[in-house]
């Protein structure tokens, strides 16, 4: 999708839609509506409540694989990925995207197999729900918003240090 394509995009869903935010706790229960996304800076947070102790992001066998699987999809499906806060039970993400498509194929090969490596379900080896909810994106509309958010995840960093 070429850029003016996007910004075109972003302009009917702020005209349509009048919000920024998507999925997470507020969505729940609600009429899912399309995700507003933006050419600019995203925050994306992935969560679930299954995540602790061996299934911890931020075990030692999942950590490494967790990283190594959002660079290579990121790569893949052209998605940047300018910072990353792994919590242990919900990760955090300050990405850039190509295009609409191309995201929802990232959200959704992303979140399968980062929960299929940290469960070890298998065909034949169910688990069940793993992410609490959907995925929480928010689009950052100013250059405050975007060092909040740098702010923020180096203080989720920082708690996930206090916690190892």
């Amino acid at each position: 999708m070429a850029r003016d394509q996007l910004s075109l995009l972003d302009k009917k869903t702020k005209k349509r839609y009048n919000r920024t935010a998507h999925g997470g706790v507020p969505s729940k229960g609600k009429r899912k509506l399309e995700r507003p996304l933006s050419k600019g800076w995203i925050h994306l947070t992935l969560k679930s409540d299954k995540a602790v102790g061996p299934l911890s992001f931020l075990a030692m066998r999942n950590k490494a694989r967790v990283e190594q699987i959002l660079k290579v999809k990121a790569k893949k499906f052209g998605v940047k990925i300018a910072d990353i806060a792994n919590v242990g039970n919900h990760i955090h993400m300050k990405i850039r995207i190509t295009s609409r498509e191309m995201f929802q194929k990232f959200l959704k090969s992303v979140t399968t197999l980062i929960a299929r490596t940290v469960t070890g379900a298998r065909r034949g080896k169910k688990f069940g729900r793993f992410w609490q909810h959907l995925a929480y994106t928010r689009v950052l509309k100013s250059y405050i918003e975007e060092l909040n958010l740098n702010g923020y995840l180096a203080s989720n960093r920082a708690e996930a240090d206090v916690g190892a």
